[in-house]
């Protein structure tokens, strides 16, 4: 009978030993100079998952409670034994995991469209190459082209030429060939001529000798 009064007096007056204790993971709690609501009491405020020394739990609903050096009270019920299961830091974690491994996963796509655009400079400088050389090859067939054209011009120019020594080397060989025959025609002229005048000397002759 008396071990059953001795445990309801220490229930009624709260816990005497020194134990650990966790504020909830509800909302943040003040810690008060005395088990008071008051305006002007608050020593400081307790964030959720805080761990607390409890001096002793009292049968009004407050604990006095210890906490860096500073003693004070806080409202029982706000108080857990165990450390809670911070819901809202799991969930901001969660947000965090996965937005670190959303900037992976970015990290990872921007590193291969930088390799892709790295590829894609790499094929546009060959291509401009290419393209160089290609002008470069069109620019020497224009000249060679034009060379051609020059050579061809200057080949119906020769022709031209050679058409007008043709023709003129033709009418110099008809001149020299009439020229030739008038020669030949004036000398037997004076052949003739001398002959016939002979013919008469000679005949002239006979008539005085007779």
């Amino acid at each position: 009978m008396r071990k059953t009064l001795l445990l309801v007096m220490l229930l009624s007056t709260g816990v005497l030993a020194e134990s650990t204790v966790y504020v909830g993971d509800k909302v943040q709690i003040p810690m008060r100079s005395d088990d008071v609501i008051a305006k002007d009491n608050i020593i400081d405020y307790l964030n959720i998952n805080t761990q607390l020394t409890l001096i002793k739990k009292q049968a009004n609903g407050w604990s006095h409670i210890k906490h860096e050096g500073k003693e004070g009270f806080i409202i029982s019920r706000y108080l857990v034994d165990k450390e809670p299961v911070n819901y809202l830091a799991k969930k901001l974690q969660d947000q965090v995991d996965s937005l670190q491994k959303t900037g992976l996963n970015r990290s990872n796509e921007i590193d291969n469209l930088t390799l892709e655009i790295d590829a894609q400079k790499t094929e546009i400088s060959r291509l401009n190459t290419q393209i160089l050389n290609h002008n470069s090859q069109s620019l020497e067939f224009s000249k060679l082209q034009n060379k051609l054209l020059n050579l061809d011009k200057n080949n119906t120019d020769l022709e031209t030429q050679v058409a007008i020594l043709k023709s003129a080397n033709s009418s110099l060989h008809t001149t020299d060939f009439l020229t030739i025959i008038s020669a030949i025609t004036l000398f037997l002229g004076f052949g003739i001529s001398a002959a016939v005048s002979r013919a008469n000397s000679n005949r002239d002759r006979k008539i005085y000798k007779l």
